[in-house]
């Protein structure tokens, strides 16, 4: 029942899950004493538990780029902490080998009141990334972003296409060899489309490895060569991207 880093290990996997179980409980609103009142005279509890994940097992190579699919509520977001370090496994083991980070939308970490140059510093420290080496991309990654003119505007008037975009510029720039993705950047800008594509397929054939929950097929089938499928929070599929994703749309067309 952990999540275990692999560091000194030289194994070739980056990621692996051996029987991982995530439960929760559903509590009533109400009180213990009213709990145990009700467990005394109706003979059970009114407090529930649920399995977000069932019995998941896989292992990412290093390198792989993995896409995690399956419908809201399939448990995408749920394995992401549980392999990012977030939640840990009710049952089962996770480990992992290389630096990580778990990107869950593109502005988490960023604050309003901060001017976008502000945020930069701050979004990127998050997630490890030295001061020096973002003073000497700075222009750089605000140059990539398109908002040169923007360095100085509060974060608050910016849209979410523009946080989005400052935010994967930055991203760029981190060292980690796993990303972890939830949806990360479904707020991009139609028109930066292409350049994100770009950068992604750059990385294609890196040696970092990359877990994407998804509901893009189309990005799943170019940049990923295998694909999760999971529902309910259960593990349906895991195999090649093309395969995966032709059972999860026939079932459900």
């Amino acid at each position: 029942m952990s999540r275990r880093s692999a560091s000194t290990c030289n194994a070739p996997w980056a990621v692996t899950a051996n029987g991982v179980e995530r439960k929760f409980s559903r509590r009533s609103p109400h009180g213990t004493a009213f709990r145990a009142l009700t467990h005394l005279f109706n003979g059970h509890d009114d407090s529930e538990t649920f399995f977000a994940l069932k019995d998941i097992n896989f292992a990412v190579a290093k390198g792989e780029k993995v896409a995690i699919v399956g419908d809201n509520g399939a448990g995408k977001t749920t394995l992401l902490k549980v392999i990012g370090g977030l939640y840990r496994p009710t049952r089962g083991e996770v480990y992992t080998q290389g630096e990580m980070v778990l990107l869950r939308g593109a502005e988490i970490g960023m604050v309003d009141e901060l001017s976008a140059a502000e945020n930069l510093f701050l979004y990127s420290s998050i997630y490890g990334v030295e001061r020096e080496k973002i003073k000497n991309n700075f222009d750089e990654i605000f140059e990539w972003a398109e908002l040169q003119s923007f360095t100085g505007a509060r974060l608050a008037t910016l849209s979410s296409g523009m946080r989005a975009r400052l935010a994967f510029s930055a991203m760029r720039h981190f060292d980690a060899e796993i990303f972890l993705l939830d949806e990360a950047f479904s707020a991009v800008d139609r028109h930066f489309e292409k350049k994100y594509q770009q950068v992604f397929q750059e990385q294609k054939n890196s040696d970092k490895t990359f877990l994407i929950a998804t509901h893009d097929m189309n990005f799943a089938r170019t940049f990923c060569t295998k694909t999760l499928w999971l529902n309910r929070g259960r593990q349906m599929a895991f195999d090649a991207t093309d395969e995966v994703l032709d059972r999860y749309i026939a079932a459900n067309g």
